[in-house]
């Protein structure tokens, strides 16, 4: 029994890597950024999640960002729109939400999906967007340095719920990216890696650990408070399932039934 789920955790495994077009066909989630609570939260971006990625070449691709996902009503992770993963400037992999995709007209900024929605506003200056997230902020993202620039404009979700930068004349913050010096431009087809299309949690707390050791992993503080628990508990579960005498206990099941 115990041979029979390896064997199927590889044939999963490969089927996944097939499906990505990636490898590894995974990521870890490695600090809160995503994160929507102090506490593990189902259907949400957690440190320690270990993010199957599927492969994108050309942009916008697939890709549904928040502006168009708001309209769609498609969320994934615990709000709309898809989280993308792509290098910034100094190569590391960050894991954000693409808010939406921006290019160029004249000088003048178009931002596919838009359509004129009471949430939101268009300016030369800056994009506006009402009411963003679980924190319900309003999220402003200047476009200063990004004139002609196009691709993904980026955001973390904590970011914008705890760390942004107010506003007060437009009651809103700033927590892109591109203006917070995660990046330093829009994510376009060059450093765009793919999109995150599933996770296993927990098990990427392994992996941070070990780099903990090595102290190649600074936000071991930054932990959901209950994500060890739930670890320690599952791989529990798993042992017990792998080395569970399955022949005595069949051998058990057939005298009683005589």
């Amino acid at each position: 029994m115990g041979l029979a789920i390896i064997i199927g955790i590889l044939i999963f495994l490969l089927s996944i890597t097939v499906y990505s077009g990636i490898w590894p066909p995974v990521d870890t989630v490695a600090s809160e950024s995503m994160t929507h609570s102090d506490y593990w939260t189902y259907g949400t971006m957690n440190v320690g999640d270990i993010v199957f990625v599927k492969k994108v070449t050309s942009v916008p691709g697939p890709i549904i960002t928040y502006v168009v996902g708001r309209e769609r009503g498609f969320s994934t992770y615990g709000e709309y729109g898809n989280v993308i993963l792509y290098k910034n400037p100094e190569g590391e992999t960050i894991i954000h939400r693409a808010m939406f995709y921006l290019s160029w007209n004249n000088g003048f900024p178009v931002v596919q999906g838009y359509n004129n929605q009471s949430w939101m506003k268009v300016t030369r200056a800056y994009v506006l967007i009402y009411d963003v997230g679980f924190s319900h902020r309003n999220l402003v993202v200047y476009l200063k340095n990004m004139v002609n620039e196009s691709g993904f404009i980026t955001v973390g979700d904590f970011n914008l719920a705890y760390r942004g930068i107010y506003n007060a004349s437009l009651n809103a913050y700033e927590a892109a990216d591109q203006n917070v010096g995660i990046t330093n431009a829009p994510v376009n087809a060059h450093n765009i890696i793919g999109v995150a299309f599933w996770d296993i949690p927990w098990f990427g707390l392994i992996k941070l650990n070990i780099l903990g050791l090595y102290g190649q992993w600074p936000y071991s503080n930054e932990v959901a408070k209950n994500s060890y628990d739930f670890l320690f508990a599952t791989i529990v579960v798993i042992l017990a399932l792998i080395f569970m005498p399955y022949d005595r206990i069949y051998e058990k099941s057939r005298k009683y039934k005589k």
